[in-house]
């Protein structure tokens, strides 16, 4: 079996829109099935009819008219005059009727279909294998496709910025991810805030590792709390090896066979996972104390890492550097946790783990800053232990003598898809946090409801500038 390298996303060699969407190709999930669109996309132009339901009027319905005079597509249809047509290739923009889905899902030779809905022909979309489909919002995804077109089609390339600043015309999703920048940038830019990020989800996995180590090196964030999953993940890169693109026809069983461990779209070998636990085991049996924090565990192992693979980069060698402490709240559940469970198995002596040292350390930070903000990446433990630093200030203070300064963030940058009505801390939004006086009535918030594959690259362009 020929395994397929993924490559980070390397902000640094992106200059324009264009290049950040080539780099995504070679990543995973959302940000993979938007660069594949772009190129077969491309690759088609002048051979596929548009089909759209929207209202022409609107920003969307007038940016399909234009691609279609461009030549960028051969015309417009409804898609109730699709199944008059004899057109075998179509992109399909939006939401669509089910009154109308036989002639889609049948007629045409091969059709791309971009909603928010999850909608695609029968059998196109596989555990694992998205071809042809980008499952966000159109308004989101056809200005950002059009920029692509215009970039590889006549050569007229644009930069992040002067993206983001065109995208609020467009509502929805583009306005989110415009305003999302924009707070994020002014979270960043204030000199009194101290920024704490937060990432749940297979970001790394997601080969977002590297935009993560940008924002570090760059000085934008001061405190990182992630899952140990991700940290797990993350540390392939910075021991030089690789993430794989999954192969549709090889089959899950087939995989566990030859142990390739599969997480949606991407493989990551157990023989990537054994490197590590050899990672782990170096820092273990050198670290000098009985009892470490996994703040501790983290800075131990960057350190490690910038020593021993001076050439590399990643979090956990830029958090060292930095100073920035990463905090994994769920430690145990993960990779990382397995192999700190392995080495106490076979030591005499066991190391621990205080949990409390970095609830401490995160409270020392607070009181340390003047103002503070939070962007989050995904939700869950690392979101909400770090949102809960308000609500343990707040109780310290009522059932002891800690005597505390009570301090809300003052800003918010959340990029998730999860919706609210879900029940879920992922869901929940800034305005229930203040309920809880975890964010300050008069703090500056964006929610971007989002696959933060498809936003992330461009919110941290645009403020690394």
């Amino acid at each position: 079996m020929k395994l397929k390298p993924l490559t980070p996303i390397d902000l640094r060699r992106c200059n324009t829109v264009d290049d950040i969407v080539s780099a995504m190709s070679k990543s995973s999930f959302g940000a993979r099935m938007l660069g594949e669109m772009a190129e077969s996309l491309t690759e088609n132009a002048g051979k596929t009819a548009l089909v759209y339901e929207g209202k022409l009027s609107t920003p969307l319905g007038q940016l399909v008219c234009q691609l279609v005079e461009k030549g960028y597509f051969t015309r417009l249809l409804f898609p109730e005059d699709y199944a008059k047509t004899k057109d075998r290739q179509v992109l399909v923009v939006g939401d669509y009727s089910e009154r109308h889905e036989d002639a889609i899902h049948t007629l045409p030779d091969r059709a791309w279909f971009i909603n928010n809905q999850g909608k695609a022909r029968p059998g196109q979309v596989q555990d694992g294998f998205f071809p042809d489909a980008l499952f966000t919002d159109p308004r989101y995804a056809m200005p950002l496709l059009a920029h692509i077109l215009d970039a590889r089609l006549e050569g007229r390339q644009q930069d992040v910025k002067a993206f983001l600043a065109e995208l609020p015309r467009y509502g929805g999703l583009s306005a989110k991810v415009a305003d999302g920048a924009e707070t994020l940038k002014t979270m960043i830019d204030d000199k009194d805030c101290t920024v704490f990020m937060t990432m749940s989800g297979a970001m790394t996995i997601a080969q977002m590792g590297l935009v993560i180590t940008d924002l570090m090196e760059s000085g934008a964030v001061q405190s990182f709390t992630t899952t140990g999953a991700a940290m797990a993940h993350g540390l392939v890169d910075s021991l030089g090896l690789h993430h794989y693109k999954h192969d549709p026809s090889v089959d899950d069983d087939a995989l566990a066979k030859m142990c390739i461990n599969r997480v949606t779209d991407t493989y990551e070998p157990e023989t990537n996972l054994d490197h590590i636990e050899q990672a782990v085991s170096e820092v273990l049996n050198a670290y000098p104390w009985k009892t470490l924090s996994p703040s501790d565990f983290h800075e131990a192992l960057g350190m490690h890492l910038a020593e021993k693979y001076p050439g590399e980069r990643g979090i956990l060698i830029a958090a060292y550097q930095k100073g920035v402490p990463v905090f994994v709240p769920a430690f145990y559940d993960s990779e990382l946790g397995n192999d700190f469970c392995t080495f106490n198995w076979n030591s005499q002596e066991k190391l621990e783990v205080d949990m409390d040292a970095d609830n401490r350390k995160l409270v020392k930070l607070v009181q340390d800053s003047k103002k503070t903000g939070i962007f989050t990446i995904g939700g869950g433990v690392p979101r909400n232990w770090t949102q809960n630093v308000g609500p343990l200030i707040e109780i310290l203070n009522s059932r002891t003598d800690a005597g505390l300064t009570e301090r809300p963030f003052s800003y918010g940058v959340r990029v998730c898809p999860d919706q609210m009505y879900y029940g879920h801390l992922s869901g929940c939004t800034y305005s229930e946090g203040m309920t809880w006086r975890k964010m300050d009535p008069k703090g500056r918030f964006t929610e971007v409801q989002a696959d933060a594959t498809l936003v992330l690259p461009f919110m941290a362009k645009y403020v690394l500038g």
